[in-house]
């Protein structure tokens, strides 16, 4: 087993561990994992904040093939409402099964936030070991991102008494293709 596939099912086992569920894709494949998983799911509409990498996956297009009616402009508008949210992960952390969004773009939040049905897209070679290992990482940036966020699982809160909700601070249900480099 290479050091890329350890640190996938790691990654794999530490999600699944806090409920997100987990796919793991061929670059050719990753559109259709998506929209094959929105079928599953029975989502029928989507935000996606379109990156370079998910143009060039044509998630937009193979779910609009699915039948799933998709929005990529006035992400605000329509996050509320949209059952599903997808954006680009920058990294993965494999002893926490979570991804990190780094950068300034604001939908990318708002659909990780706002969906009740998150998708996070990550690639496989960005997933790192653990939590030193991300921070090695952001330290070895030019200049460190405005906005570095850590998504593990669906949201969680609990209140005084130890009451737990699903879903008061974001997702309900996050689920994450990592898609392979090669």
């Amino acid at each position: 087993m290479s050091t890329t596939d350890a640190l996938y099912e790691r990654f794999k086992a530490n999600l699944e561990a806090v409920n997100g569920e987990c796919s793991l894709a061929a670059k050719a494949d990753a559109a259709k994992v998506v929209a094959d998983l929105f079928k599953e799911k029975g989502l029928k509409t989507t935000c996606v904040a379109e990156t370079d990498f998910l143009k060039e996956l044509g998630i937009v297009p193979a779910l609009k093939d699915a039948g799933v009616e998709v929005f990529t402009d006035h992400i605000r508008l329509h996050a509320e409402t949209a059952q599903g949210g997808i954006s680009e992960a920058q990294y993965g952390i494999a002893d926490l099964g979570s991804i990190m969004q780094i950068g300034d773009e604001v939908d990318a939040r708002i659909v990780a936030t706002m969906s009740e049905d998150y998708i996070g897209i990550v690639r496989e070679s960005t997933i790192v070991d653990d939590y030193d290992a991300m921070f090695d990482t952001l330290c070895e940036m030019p200049e460190i991102p405005n906005f570095v966020g850590f998504v593990t699982g669906p949201s969680r809160t609990a209140d005084i008494e130890c009451v737990s909700t699903v879903g008061v601070h974001g997702p309900l249900r996050l689920y994450v293709v990592v898609v392979q480099d090669a």
